[in-house]
């Protein structure tokens, strides 16, 4: 778990997805907030508080920034500023194709993307920090396949002198994949780009057409997947290389 942005207020952490925000009846240990208090920080709220400091939440499977307060009196002002609608938080949401959106929610699209396998990109604007209110509000009851990545959020200059942005928004590049099955790294670097919320075409090699596009990329190097992307590309999978790449650093 990484930390986005720590002061003497709060702190903004990264929740990766299969993480809890707090521990629940199931899950007493392992949570964001065990991790928190197991580097010694002083939380909200501490001694009569099943989930101190936190904010908002997240469902287990997104993944996403998390603000959980560090004393009671900002805790009690973070609050009253999210039921007031005044925190904004900015996701990048993959769902099916197929999924239609209700308009109950106050959302604002900023960007979207639809893949040719059958899936859609977009990043939305909200004041909803709950992705299980989100869903409901915004998608309906009983969607399945929806998946929210937390990026960026504001807080007003109450608890800070100016506005906090925790992360920036990186725009959604066409990001084509030549790959080949079965292949493991192939298979990696899809993961890496769903973690991260991109979304990607996927040129399958057993295409001879796709074959002669992937060697014209790649010129003399050797290896898959190659990436290719506003007129970059990248052969293999290097993590580190592909997080620069995609300014992810």
């Amino acid at each position: 778990m990484d930390i986005w942005y720590e002061g003497p207020s709060y702190v903004v952490a990264d929740k990766p997805p299969g993480m809890l925000v707090h521990p629940a009846d199931a899950h007493g240990t392992g949570t964001l907030v065990n991790v928190l208090l197991q580097s010694n920080r002083w939380l909200a709220e501490m001694e009569h508080s099943y989930f101190p400091g936190v904010i908002h939440r997240l469902r287990e499977s997104d993944r996403g920034l998390v603000l959980v307060a560090k004393t009671d009196e900002v805790a009690q002002t973070l609050r009253e500023q999210h039921q007031a609608g005044e925190l904004t938080f900015s996701y990048r949401v993959q769902l099916p194709a197929s999924i239609a959106t209700h308009k109950q929610a106050p959302v604002t699209v900023l960007d979207h993307k639809v893949y040719d396998d059958g899936f859609t990109v977009m990043d939305i604007d909200t004041p909803i920090g709950d992705t299980d209110r989100l869903r409901e509000e915004w998608l309906g009851s009983g969607v399945n396949g929806a998946h929210f990545v937390l990026y960026q959020m504001t807080v007003p200059d109450r608890i800070q002198p100016r506005v906090i942005a925790t992360a920036r928004r990186i725009p959604l590049p066409d990001i084509e994949l030549y790959t080949a099955p079965p292949c493991s790294v192939c298979n990696g670097t899809k993961d890496f780009l769903r973690y991260h919320g991109f979304g990607y075409f996927d040129h399958s090699l057993t295409d001879p057409d796709n074959v002669e596009t992937m060697r014209q990329l790649r010129g003399k190097e050797r290896g898959i997947p190659v990436i290719q992307w506003e007129g970059k590309t990248l052969v293999g999978f290097d993590r580190q290389q592909l997080k620069s790449r995609l300014q992810l650093l």
